[in-house]
């Protein structure tokens, strides 16, 4: 199976790669092999998103690709495949976000770098889908990316005399005081941004990911084909940890004694205070833009890119790519349907029924007539991830170390060294 798995694999992934265009009506013809068997693939992207895709696949490209598709929750979904794996009825393929990587090197089929060159890899997909990149073969095939963004209230800044949202860091000090209001009892009632807590802050971890990456940061690098953390570790240039300089920046808007003050843990999430229009910038992902539509028909909001703090852009992003189980008896197969899926032609039809952004180059390079998702697919362009060995472990760390700096239990400095020997141990 494996030697003509990789026969086939080789000849597939060289001719989506090199060429970047599937030729839909050649598979037609040779549908009966990859057709045969229905695939199972499980994921924890909505099933009627992926349903919708496939549906219109087949409609508009004249297909007959057979995904039974499962929708997992993303908190269990780890024990459900484990479990799946060792009583042999786990699925073909599994549709991973790059958080997944290093707790299942070891469960999924590696594409070694003789059947698919590590260059064309990277000329055909962002730079953040090379975290699948690793010593012994690819992880996955990159599908598409949900980069973080900032979505900002277009009245609240009008009405402030703020006509475009900030682009760097740097320019937010300026604006807090324009937007962010208090009442006689020094409570919050309008925020220029949240930042400073954990718990009451969407997309927390993310957020401050992408803060300490701008700083110089990866978090997470492999040394020696082990996953270590770099939270606090100097970069060359640099004269303090960048986590330090960070987390510094952002804990400042939570402290009462600061003059960016604007936010505090008694208020509201801070997606739900954008909805009430009490937030005027919003750290969300891109996949979001169409909820927060669906929730406040009546928000007059437009999104950016994240503020950056140096030249070189950085933003979080999460990225979803096909792994296939080591011990699927249906490799070929998955990979034959896998290979039509995301191929560039395919990949269009998804953009015309999401806001996420496309993995592929070739695909971000044609643009998009919306104003939105040209900022999606410039943010997926600069986006970076990094292996989360625990969602929920790293979710305890990041919160921890926020609310030790901000309770005064501990210098910024003494906080950030302690999540990253956390860390270190956890990985």
């Amino acid at each position: 199976m494996n030697s003509k798995f990789k026969i086939i694999f080789t000849s597939f992934f060289g001719f989506l790669i090199l060429l970047g265009l599937v030729a839909f009506s050649s598979y037609r013809s040779n549908s009966t092999q990859s057709n045969e068997v229905e695939i199972t693939v499980w994921g924890t992207v909505d099933s009627n998103l992926f349903d919708s895709y496939i549906g219109k696949l087949n409609q508009d490209k004249n297909l007959e690709v057979r995904i039974k598709y499962t929708q997992k929750d993303a908190d269990t979904i780890d024990s459900e495949l484990v479990e799946a794996i060792a009583t042999g009825k786990a699925p073909d393929s599994v549709l991973f976000p790059q958080q997944f990587i290093k707790r299942y090197l070891d469960k999924v089929y590696l594409i070694d770098y003789d059947t698919i060159s590590e260059r064309a890899f990277r000329d055909t997909f962002v730079q953040e889908a090379e975290i699948y990149l690793q010593p012994e073969g690819i992880f996955a095939i990159p599908f598409f990316v949900d980069p973080l963004v900032m979505y900002w209230n277009k009245d609240l800044f009008a009405s402030a005399g703020i006509a475009l949202p900030p682009a760097k860091w740097s320019e937010f000090p300026l604006m807090v005081n324009k937007i962010s209001k208090s009442d006689n009892n020094a409570n919050i009632i309008k925020s220029f941004a949240s930042l400073g807590e954990y718990k009451n802050i969407d997309n927390a971890k993310a957020l401050i990911s992408t803060l300490i990456m701008q700083a110089g940061s990866p978090i997470v690098t492999m040394s020696d084909s082990h996953f270590v953390s770099k939270m606090y570790e100097k970069s060359s240039n640099d004269i303090m940890v960048p986590a330090v300089s960070a987390m510094d920046f952002f804990t400042e808007y939570s402290n009462p004694k600061k003059s960016v003050y604007s936010w505090n843990r008694s208020l509201p999430s801070s997606k739900q205070s954008f909805l009430s229009e009490d937030l005027a910038t919003y750290f969300g992902f891109a996949s979001e833009a169409m909820d927060l539509v669906e929730k406040n028909p009546n928000l007059n909001f437009d999104v950016t890119m994240i503020p950056q703090v140096l030249d070189k852009k950085v933003t979080y992003g999460d990225i979803y790519g096909f792994s296939f189980i080591r011990t699927s008896p249906n490799l070929t197969t998955a990979f034959n349907t896998i290979s039509l899926i995301t191929g560039n032609q395919a990949i269009s039809s998804l953009l015309e029924i999401t806001n996420i952004a496309p993995a592929r180059k070739d695909l971000i390079s044609l643009g998009s007539s919306s104003s939105a998702k040209t900022v999606f697919y410039n943010s997926a362009l600069i986006s970076r991830g990094w292996i989360d060995p625990n969602t929920k472990r790293t979710d305890e760390i990041f919160q921890s170390m926020v609310e030790n700096i901000t309770t005064g239990r501990l210098k910024v400095d003494e906080s950030v060294q302690k999540a990253d020997i956390e860390l270190k141990n956890l990985l």
